[in-house]
């Protein structure tokens, strides 16, 4: 390879990636963004889907002993979302989506019959929780049910408002 055709070849690389960032940058039109894509797109992939695997099991240990008797008694994590401030890092908003249903026989016509429902349980932050200690404090053990990061609330409290 002739050393103009490595230039070319770094020139057309350089572009490439050029174009890459700004296509980012055009997508992000706003300051915020999922965790997963903090401090970039897919940054956090693993660490956050590590975290939301481990409230799925909190949760599930939690749930038939308190908020989830009753009406139904199926209920799961469904998806954990934080949107972040980008610029500062800190924690904007969390939510996690939980649902639960029954299926009844209608003895009649055979027609299975659902009855399910979905609740969007917003976790109780401080104004500046950081990404690091947002990541801490939900994955200790007993995440539901310790305070959050400067506040006296726990995620079980959120939960037991949401869901009753």
């Amino acid at each position: 390879m002739t050393l103009t055709n490595r230039m070319a070849c770094l020139s057309m690389a350089l572009v490439l990636s050029l174009a890459a960032v700004a296509g980012e940058a055009r997508a992000r039109s706003g300051p915020y963004v999922d965790l997963v894509d903090f401090p970039y797109t897919e940054a956090n992939w693993d660490r956050f889907y590590d975290l939301q695997d481990h409230l799925n099991r909190e949760f599930h240990d939690l749930c038939g002993d308190t908020y989830c008797e009753g009406e139904f008694s199926n209920h799961v994590v469904l998806q954990f979302r934080c949107s972040v401030n980008a610029p500062s890092g800190r924690v904007a908003s969390c939510v996690l989506v939980i649902a639960a249903g029954n299926l009844e026989v209608e003895p009649t016509t055979g027609e299975v019959v659902p009855d399910s429902r979905t609740w969007a349980c917003v976790a109780p932050l401080a104004p500046d929780t950081s990404v690091e200690a947002l990541h801490a404090a939900l994955g200790r053990p007993d995440a539901l049910t310790r305070p959050l990061p400067g506040t006296h609330r726990s995620m079980h409290d959120a939960l037991f408002e949401c869901l009753n």
